[in-house]
């Protein structure tokens, strides 16, 4: 008789042992939601919610508590539970459109989502553990999701695609964005005897700017080019040569000297700029030209001005049309059991937002857009002296 209420006992504590920890396994509450032979983890219905949640923040006062705000009218409770529903219903749309326009997952895309997720992991993985959401589980809510939704997204602005873009219109909208040029540059300093770097005098600097100078008119007489200049001036000074070959940059990537430098030429003339740290032998070029030789036919930069062009319409479309999706079958048992209150620490329990916590939501997402890289050209802020912090 002992014995059986020790069993007895034994069963009742491991009972309240479970009940007491989130960790106890149950099979049933391992998913969020499946369609066809796709099963989404719990623990991408949770990083969806995270997703939510930090969206919701980013329209609530810095002043105000996240879940005690209204946002689009609604508690922000809800609003992050229904937003967190629509990047699910969003993960299947993307699905059903890669089966719709006849796409595949390569290995190379595999490693790319593989990659994309490890990385951010590094970053956050400890939290997402803590809140319940395995590194699998993140790898197929976000980095093969943003992977697909790349290719999704290529597919349907290109030709054929339910939001094909009208011929040229990627090259209207580059063009009208960037500036293309070259250039080589000169610093303000000297070195003395000792090696140390110090300031021109005022005579010293207008010594340089009028030879200088003298290399704009050469460069615009067709004497030189920017790059034999470039050369000249370092053999004649004993430095290394600076020049930098044809890139493109925005005008919000350029600092304001080299900016109004730019526009006060025309496509194939040299101009002088001053900063406070030098001076930049500019030449201006056709960011027509720049566009068919570096970035047309470029997949990888072609998908990156994609993003940059249509990246936010592009998100906003999927969320809408995914309402429409069919054939999701929810676990809303397993969904229910993650409370949004979870979420909250010190350290995200206020908005972000330094305007009102009634303005209206963004419709821009970071868990469901396609993170891709938004410069369509790497080049055009590599050096550091050309481009803007």
């Amino acid at each position: 008789m002992r014995n059986i209420w020790k069993r007895a006992a034994a069963a009742v504590l491991a009972l309240a042992m479970c009940l007491s920890f989130a960790g106890c396994y149950d099979e049933n509450m391992t998913w969020a939601a499946r369609k066809d032979d796709d099963t989404l983890p719990i623990g991408g219905y949770i990083y969806y919610l995270y997703s939510a949640y930090t969206e919701a923040a980013s329209q609530v006062d810095s002043s105000t508590h996240v879940l005690d705000a209204q946002i689009d009218g609604e508690d922000a409770e809800q609003w992050i539970k229904d937003r967190a529903l629509t990047y699910v219903k969003s993960y299947y749309y993307i699905n059903d459109k890669m089966a719709e326009y006849g796409l595949e997952m390569t290995e190379e895309d595999q490693s790319q989502a593989e990659n994309a997720a490890n990385s951010l992991w590094s970053y956050y993985g400890s939290t997402f553990e803590e809140l319940g959401i395995a590194q699998s589980s993140f790898q197929k809510a976000y980095g093969e999701y943003n992977v697909k939704s790349q290719k999704v997204m290529q597919a349907m602005y290109g030709e054929g695609g339910e939001l094909a873009l009208e011929d040229g219109a990627m090259k209207d909208y580059y063009t009208g964005l960037y500036y293309s040029f070259e250039y080589f540059y000169v610093p303000l300093t000297t070195t003395d005897e000792e090696g140390n770097s110090v300031d021109l005098d005022d005579s010293a600097k207008e010594e340089l700017r009028t030879q200088l100078e003298g290399y704009v008119d050469q460069i615009n007489d067709g004497d030189l080019t920017v790059s034999e200049a470039s050369d000249d001036y370092s053999a004649e000074s004993g430095t290394e040569a600076t020049y930098q070959e044809p890139t493109a940059a925005t005008s919000t990537g350029l600092i304001t000297e080299l900016y109004n430098a730019l526009t006060s030429v025309d496509d194939g003339e040299a101009v002088l700029a001053e900063t406070d740290s030098g001076y930049y032998v500019l030449r201006r070029l056709s960011i027509s030209d720049y566009y068919d030789e570096n970035i047309a036919g470029n997949e990888d930069q072609e998908l990156n001005l994609l993003a940059t062009m249509k990246g936010e319409e592009f998100t906003d479309y999927v969320n809408e049309q995914a309402a429409s999706v069919e054939g999701v079958e929810l676990n809303q048992a397993a969904m229910d059991r993650q409370k949004v209150s979870s979420l909250v620490t010190d350290s995200n329990r206020s908005g972000t937002s330094s305007a009102s916590s009634e303005t209206e939501s963004s419709a821009s997402s970071s868990s469901s857009s396609a993170e891709s890289e938004t410069s369509s050209e790497s080049s055009a802020s590599a050096s550091s002296e050309a481009s803007s912090e």
